[in-house]
């Protein structure tokens, strides 16, 4: 008998040995590891957390999990549902373009406090175990993310990304085929993720990444507790393809398991703003460097962009700008990027975001939409600086900074984990970031990946 595409999917992500995870998928689990936990940190600062941290104590009592950057501890699918929040809330965490989906973000948070909980219960998960549950979850949500070949109608990062949650978890608590298809089943009666939010700039954005994590152990308890949900979970006529991407093609991604493993194809994001915006201010950013625009002669700013990067960031400049807005708006993080060099964490402040220099550079952009017909595509993004006097500049970039074509150096990745570690509501102790980073080389041999939440220690301002 032919296997369904669900059985072979399941069987990839839960039978696949950890000894024959290529090191090259282990070695980019790791370092995605290390630039999560650090955005997680980071996290802590948005305005919303506490509220966040309020709600999740209100659903139950338990100290399993830790809460990243905090003296905080949770049950495990609260603590997993607060820090999948703190990974989004500043969109700066990674992504894999193909597939548009942030999946590292709600199966790092699930993972993660699965492995708190099971060292809590006498059980410690050992390092490399746990590295390659993260490759596993991660090869589910891709998989299945870039099986969309039609418009984005749900909020993929969570809606796909829930996915990983569960494959990770599935998986670090030795789930069989059986087992593991009957929790899958249930995670469709959660999907989490509405791209009003996006619409809308809304926090939600950010809360539905934690509804995907936290989605991962109900499926997984009920599961253990002998329930199942339907079998034809993802191709089925009322399954999670149909529901969510009813243009889709799931062959070419089951026909290539493994070849590469997905994680190698998560990009890293240099700039706390929506991935679409990055290729446009890279683009800025090499006219800048070329010496060839002068700011205060610049008269117009047109990018040319695929109809994605229209849909998510080509949203127009409005009035009273909030930064969960402003991150995903164009106009304004390139004007950023073109007074200021870059785009960080700052220039999200009240003060960046009222910037009445900002703001006229930014009422001087314009976003077309470049005819590409693939409705899933990032790049390219074309940047033409029209400038006094005549002249104009232009580049076209095809693959932004971050991504696998163009990776980030480690003095690149450790600098933004020590900026977010600067940006934390809780400061963390000196060079964090570096110890972090030179530990996650070494967490194969790890005996208990618990220590990774306590990997950026904070203490009081």
């Amino acid at each position: 008998m032919q296997k369904s595409p669900e059985a072979i999917l399941l069987r990839h992500v839960l039978e696949t040995p950890d000894g024959a995870m290529p090191d090259d998928a282990l070695a980019a689990a790791r370092r995605f590891v290390f630039d999560t936990l650090a955005v997680g940190v980071a996290g802590t600062a948005h305005p919303a957390q506490p509220g966040i941290i309020a709600a999740a104590r209100r659903w139950g009592n338990g100290a399993e999990a830790s809460v990243w950057g905090e003296d905080i501890r949770l049950p495990a699918p609260q603590a997993a549902f607060v820090n999948a929040f703190q990974a989004h809330a500043l969109e700066f965490d990674s992504i894999h373009e193909a597939a548009v989906v942030h999946a590292m973000t709600p199966t790092l948070a699930a993972a993660l406090a699965e492995a708190e909980r099971q060292s809590a219960l006498g059980h410690p998960v050992g390092g490399g175990r746990f590295v390659a549950a993260i490759v596993a979850g991660i090869e589910l949500a891709c998989v299945i993310g870039a099986a969309a070949r039609g418009p984005m109608r749900f909020f993929r990062p969570a809606t796909a990304g829930m996915f990983g949650a569960y494959g990770a978890v599935a998986r670090l608590r030795g789930f069989d085929a059986e087992v593991g298809a009957a929790g899958a089943g249930l995670l469709i009666g959660q999907i989490p993720g509405t791209m009003q939010a996006h619409h809308e700039g809304s926090v939600a954005l950010a809360v539905q990444m934690g509804f995907a994590a936290a989605a991962a152990f109900r499926a997984a308890d009920l599961a253990e507790a002998g329930l199942s949900g339907p079998l034809a979970w993802l191709t089925g006529a009322s399954g999670f393809l149909a529901l969510t991407e009813p243009e889709h093609d799931l062959a070419p991604g089951l026909e290539a398991l493994g070849k590469p493993w997905q994680v190698t194809r998560l990009s890293h994001k240099p700039f706390p703003s929506g991935r679409l915006t990055h290729p446009a201010i890279d683009g800025v950013q090499r006219l800048l460097a070329r010496g060839a625009i002068d700011v205060t002669r610049v008269e117009e700013v047109v990018l040319q962009l695929p109809p994605l990067a229209m849909r998510l960031v080509g949203r127009p400049l409005v009035p009273a700008l909030t930064p969960n807005y402003a991150r995903l708006c164009l106009p304004y993080v390139v004007a950023t990027a073109l007074r200021h060099g870059t785009v960080a964490l700052e220039d999200f402040s009240a003060a960046r975001l009222t910037d009445m220099e900002t703001l006229a550079l930014a009422a001087r952009v314009v976003m077309r939409d470049d005819g590409t017909t693939d409705q899933n595509a990032v790049v390219p993004q074309a940047v033409e600086v029209r400038l006094a006097g005549g002249r104009t500049e232009r580049i076209v970039v095809d693959a932004a900074i971050g991504s696998p074509a163009r990776p980030l150096s480690d003095d690149a990745q450790i600098a933004k984990a020590k900026a977010c570690c600067a940006a934390a509501r809780r400061a963390c102790v000196p060079d964090a970031a570096g110890a972090a980073f030179e530990a996650m080389s070494a967490l194969a041999a790890e005996t208990d990946a618990a220590v990774l939440s306590r990997l950026f220690v904070s203490a009081p301002r």
